[in-house]
């Protein structure tokens, strides 16, 4: 019986080794890699001093922008390659698709990163799929994105506590880059579908009948020029026509940055941002009105520097100013307008490499915002509650490991 089992069973096995070799094959010859990125650890966030509103305290086990990631070529001969990326955003402190605060992570889940397929041409590269516009600094501040868990909250331009831009991942993109040129390059981008905030609403979504005359666009341009670097990113996102009554709801994000490398391992950089609402469809309490035009600016620098081969410090310093525009001001600390919605913000921190993927760090991340600012670590996923508290001060001392594979 155990033989007859057996010579049943051997076709099965062939089929099965056949099987894996195929796919083992396939992969080798189209050149595709899996990659990713782990970062965990124990955090103690605490925000007090709101203007009203209870005192936070939690003490936590968080994930910081973990992924994992499929990303491949062909060869398609004259220069010419066809590429792809899928990458999902993963909690490894969970396993489920919630932020700290609770709230669901929209970057969190299968291939809710960047995810697109293109082709690279000698003109250039040109991809559709969900990408990434705007908001991404970079080797020029680097910190939160690849060596710790946070940094200056409104260094990505995406959020200033009381704007909410929210261009980062954008849906249907369709992507431009252009052929590297005396150190220079740009990005050119378009999708007709918004990001998400006040008022704002998707082409793709919109009754039957209705306009589809959504939009969004973006620009980066980079240079580098060693021991130099800098990059200019802009974004400008609009609702549909009809999609308010009397108004079309815009949202435009600048940013401006440079870097200098003075040593190998060691860098010193600068970063002017600003975020512009127009036409708000949707009123804040105690902030901003229906119809009004806001914008805030903000800025700051970032540093770097390997001491030893093996430890790395890192601090940055940032300062908002309040915004403009607000035509909404009521008497009473919650009713101030645009008074008092500034912030400053700062980070200090030390990491040791076991290796060049493999890190351990500490980190202090600290926002002091005015009487009725509302900046806090919503773009890194790491606030404690959906809404701070005007006047709230959110602080996060870290412990951590990252692993990059």
């Amino acid at each position: 019986m155990h033989r007859k089992n057996l010579w049943r069973g051997l076709p099965r096995l062939a089929a099965g080794a056949a099987l894996v070799a195929g796919v083992s094959g396939a992969w080798a010859q189209d050149g595709v890699q899996i990659y990713g990125r782990g970062n965990v650890g124990l955090d103690r966030y605490d925000a007090t001093g709101a203007t009203a509103g209870p005192a936070i305290h939690r003490t936590r086990l968080y994930d910081a922008i973990s992924r994992l990631g499929f990303r491949g070529t062909e060869d398609l001969g004259g220069g010419y390659k066809a590429v792809f990326q899928m990458e999902a955003g993963v909690n490894f402190d969970t396993g489920t698709d919630r932020a700290q605060d609770g709230t669901a992570n929209t970057n969190v889940g299968a291939f809710l990163r960047d995810t697109f397929v293109g082709l690279d041409t000698p003109a250039g590269r040109f991809t559709a799929g969900r990408q990434s516009v705007y908001w991404q600094n970079g080797a020029i501040i680097p910190a939160s994105n690849f060596y710790i868990n946070a940094d200056v909250p409104f260094f990505t331009g995406v959020s200033t506590g009381r704007l909410p831009l929210l261009i980062s991942r954008v849906n249907n993109s369709i992507m431009y880059t252009t052929p590297t040129l005396g150190g220079a390059n740009a990005s050119f981008s378009v999708s007709p579908t918004t990001s998400p905030g006040p008022g704002f609403v998707d082409s793709e979504t919109v009754a039957p009948g209705a306009a589809h005359d959504a939009r969004l666009h973006g620009l980066t341009v980079r240079w580098q020029g060693a021991p130099y670097a800098a990059q200019l990113d802009v974004a400008h996102k609009r609702t549909s026509s009809d999609a308010v009554a009397g108004l079309r709801p815009s949202g435009t994000g600048l940013k401006v940055m440079a870097g200098w490398r003075y040593m190998p391992g060691a860098q010193i950089s600068v970063i002017g941002v600003r975020v512009a609402l127009k036409d708000l469809a949707v009123p804040m309490a105690g902030f901003a009105a229906r119809g009004d035009d806001l914008s805030q600016f903000g800025w700051g620098f970032a540093w770097e520097h390997m001491i030893t081969p093996k430890i790395q410090l890192l601090a940055s310093a940032g300062v908002l100013r309040d915004a403009k525009g607000c035509t909404s001001v009521v008497a009473g600390a919650a009713g101030r307008g645009c008074k008092d919605t500034g912030a400053t913000s700062y980070m200090v921190a030390a990491r040791y490499l076991f290796s060049k993927r493999t890190a351990v760090y500490a980190s202090l991340n600290q926002v002091k915002n005015r009487a009725n600012g509302t900046l806090d670590y919503t773009g890194m996923a790491l606030n404690a509650v959906p809404n701070l508290s005007p006047g709230a001060d959110p602080r996060i001392i870290a412990l951590g490991i990252i692993h990059n594979f």
